[in-house]
């Protein structure tokens, strides 16, 4: 198991990757996306997950897919960062 503190650790390595990666200067859209944007991103990634684990042989296939999880988990928070971060209500 990994605590959720390791788990937000890694979603920031994750979120600093993607911020340097994506910038005014790479792309258009400076790493900008609306909400849609941003769920066919994730979209993607997922089915690259569903890809890894059901054509490649684990140990390796299931790190292969944790890794693009990071990604698409990371991809969800820059979507509230850039979109607003609704609270669950009781």
């Amino acid at each position: 198991m990994t605590t959720r503190a390791e788990v937000y650790a890694a979603l920031d390595t994750e979120r600093a990757y993607q911020d340097a990666l994506w910038t005014p200067e790479t792309t258009i859209s400076g790493g900008l996306h609306t909400v849609t944007e941003w769920l066919v991103y994730m979209d993607s990634y997922l089915r690259e997950a569903f890809d890894q684990v059901s054509r490649g042989p684990d140990p390796a296939a299931t790190l292969a897919a944790l890794n693009t999880v990071r990604k698409i988990t990371a991809m969800g928070v820059a979507c509230m960062e850039q979109n607003g971060a609704p609270v669950r209500k009781s």
